[in-house]
C-alpha cells in the first residue's frame, strides 16, 4: 500500500513537471532598432537598389530566405519623437506572428519637441513556406492607452520579398535627417 502511495505521488509530480513545461510559450524574438535618421545601410531596411522614397511613405517590407527558413522583416520610415526609448519584439500565437513596435520616454532623456524617422527590423528563424499572418502593432506608451494596430494581413513566403506602404504622407521636416534637436 505505502508503495502505491508514493508512485502516485510521484505520478502527480510528473504530470505536473509536464504540464508546466507544455505551458511554456516560445521566447519572443527580439529586434533591431536603428539609431534617428533610420539604417545608414539600406539593406538594414531591406530597401531595394535605387530607392529614393525614403522620407516619403512608410514601408514594412520582408524577405525569405529558403536555406535558412528566416523571415525578416523590416519597417521603414517609422516616425517618432526624437527622444527615448525603442524597441521590437515577435511573439507567435498559434499561427500568427504579432510584431509589437514599443517607444517611451526615460528619466535620463526625456521626450523633445521634434520627431525623427526609424527603422525597425527583425529575424524570424524557422517559418514554414506558405502564407504567415501577421499583425503589426505600435506601443507609444505616453502617447495612448495600449498598443495600436498598424496592419495586419498575410505575408506569402514562396515569393522570398515584398512590401507593404503603412503610410503614404511624407516625413515632415527634418524626421529623416537623424538629429534630435
Amino acid at each position: 500500500m505505502k508503495f502505491l502511495g508514493v508512485c502516485g505521488s510521484l505520478a502527480t509530480v510528473g504530470s505536473l513537471l509536464l504540464l508546466g513545461a507544455c505551458l511554456e510559450t516560445e521566447p519572443a524574438q527580439v529586434g533591431v532598432v536603428s539609431e534617428a535618421g533610420g539604417f545608414v545601410d539600406p539593406e538594414r531596411r531591406l530597401a531595394i537598389e535605387g530607392d529614393e522614397s525614403y522620407c516619403s511613405s512608410e514601408v514594412l517590407r520582408w524577405r525569405y530566405d529558403r536555406s535558412s527558413g528566416a523571415l525578416t522583416l523590416a519597417d521603414s520610415r517609422l516616425v517618432l519623437n526624437c527622444c527615448g526609448q525603442r524597441a521590437m519584439h515577435v511573439d507567435r500565437i498559434d499561427s500568427i506572428y504579432e510584431i509589437t513596435e514599443r517607444d517611451e520616454p526615460d528619466a535620463a532623456n526625456p521626450r523633445c519637441d521634434s520627431v525623427c524617422a526609424f527603422d525597425f527590423t527583425v529575424a524570424i528563424p524557422e517559418v514554414s513556406l506558405g502564407k504567415v499572418y501577421v499583425r503589426l502593432l505600435r506601443d507609444v506608451v505616453d502617447a495612448q492607452g495600449s498598443a495600436e494596430l498598424i496592419w495586419q494581413g498575410e505575408i506569402d513566403v514562396r515569393k522570398s520579398v515584398g512590401e507593404v506602404v503603412l503610410d503614404r504622407a511624407a516625413a515632415p521636416g527634418d524626421a529623416c535627417s537623424g538629429s534630435p534637436q
